[in-house]
């Protein structure tokens, strides 16, 4: 009987598979550079694949490798900044924290704590300055609030806040409203090169809201800490000192959901430079310290490049993801790795996903740049069956809308 049991079995994996491989080549996947993975994680058979083995740029997937890093390094709380404190003098340090001043997590910890001490502050800036931006990315994206600076200590989300009502200007942090003008413009746009702002003639009574990245340095950082408390801060490049303390404020959570459920870039950057930080690492080598840690063995052939997946030099393969998905499962509390990853038809970048089978639940992390839709997560059946896929799909010389449809009507062929 056992036998019987087991054939059945292996003719119902078999069908399954026979299915999903017509499905793949009557979808528009079959035109492009696709790779499939469908994993049961219950019993650990592969239900399909496709190209798994071979390398496609992971886009906004990539997030799913940051936040298996992040929490395995990183604590419950937050390390918001570092400190410490002499007969006159209180130094800091960034840790890499984006949560300071952010007008989504209002953390105002590290304001709070400047504003109640009388002693002389001075941030102590790296040694060695951070790179702005990854290798590999846009440089024409610099006006768009997915590409903030990467930095030491965020201020604001690094970014500057553009609204308007009864046809006057908001700027916040409202430092920048000294170089900002109206000009000949459709949108607000940041000079390239330094921190001026030109804004559009307002014609109607609201413009919306829009965030534009500020060009930060540690002088930029000391102007906003001194424009915020009012009172001097002064800068220094000075080595954290090994007696520094770290100043916890805020749950690591409430910086995974807008990382995941949003795919907030400068989230997932910030968290290498906080892996670092905790760590004692310089960031720059954040990824190749990681992939040299115990359990990262699996990282030797990914090619990872930034925290976001916001470089196309990122190359990873489905069943890559397919383990990331699987330690995530092992490593992460079920009803907690559900709440911070998007669900189809509920939160997120899943929220528009709608057209699945009744009775099936998603929970994913999609990813898409001009030419790329990625989705990676986990799939429940109707019966409660949980299967782990990534499905990767580049070089599309189409929509990423219609790569989208594509990839979502596939995972409709899973029964």
């Amino acid at each position: 009987m056992k036998n019987l049991a087991f054939l059945f079995l292996l003719a119902l994996a078999s069908c399954q598979s026979s299915h999903l491989q017509i499905a793949f080549n009557e979808s528009s996947l079959a035109q492009r550079a696709s790779g499939v993975m469908i994993k049961d994680l219950s019993t650990g058979k592969v239900l399909f694949e496709k190209n798994a083995d071979q390398y496609f740029m992971p886009a906004s997937n990539m997030k799913l490798l940051t936040f298996l890093q992040a929490n395995r390094v990183l604590g419950n709380q937050i390390p918001s900044f570092k400190y410490r404190e002499t007969k006159d003098t209180l130094f800091f340090w960034g840790t890499g924290d984006i949560s300071n001043l952010h007008p989504g997590t209002k953390n105002t910890a590290l304001r709070d704590f400047l504003a109640a001490s009388s002693k002389v502050l001075v941030y102590g800036a790296p040694l060695k300055p951070l790179p702005i931006m990854g290798s590999g990315w846009a440089w024409d994206d610099y006006n768009d609030h997915y590409s903030a600076d990467i930095s030491d200590m965020p201020l604001y989300g690094n970014l500057v806040s553009f609204s308007a009502a009864q046809r006057r200007w908001n700027i916040m942090p409202d430092a920048f409203a000294s170089v900002a003008k109206t000009g000949p413009t459709l949108e607000v746009r940041r000079n390239r090169l330094k921190n001026e702002f030109t804004l559009p003639e307002l014609k109607t009574e609201k413009y919306g809201e829009q965030q534009v990245p500020f060009m930060t340095s540690p002088d930029m950082t000391a102007f906003l800490l001194s424009d915020t408390l009012h009172k001097s801060v002064e800068t220094m490049p000075l080595a954290v000192h090994p007696d520094a303390r770290i100043f916890y404020a805020g749950k690591m959570d409430s910086l995974y959901v807008p990382m995941l459920h949003e795919s907030d870039n400068a989230v997932a950057e910030q968290l290498l430079v906080m892996i670092a930080a905790e760590k004692g690492w310089d960031p720059t080598q954040v990824i190749d310290n990681l992939k040299k840690e115990p359990g990262n063995e699996f990282m030797k052939d990914i090619r990872w490049i930034d925290g976001s997946g916001l470089s196309r030099y990122n190359l990873i393969r489905p069943k890559d993801f397919i383990y990331i998905l699987e330690l995530l499962s092992k490593e992460v509390a079920p009803e907690r790795l559900r709440a911070l990853l998007p669900e189809a038809n509920k939160t997120g970048t899943m929220r528009n996903v709608q057209d699945i089978n009744p009775g099936v639940r998603i929970w994913a992390k999609s990813g898409s740049f001009g030419n790329t839709y990625d989705l990676s997560g986990y799939y429940q059946t109707k019966e409660g069956k949980t299967l782990a896929f990534s499905v990767l799909s580049n070089l599309g010389n189409t929509s990423v809308r219609e790569i989208k449809k594509s990839v979502v009507e596939f995972l409709k062929a899973i029964h």
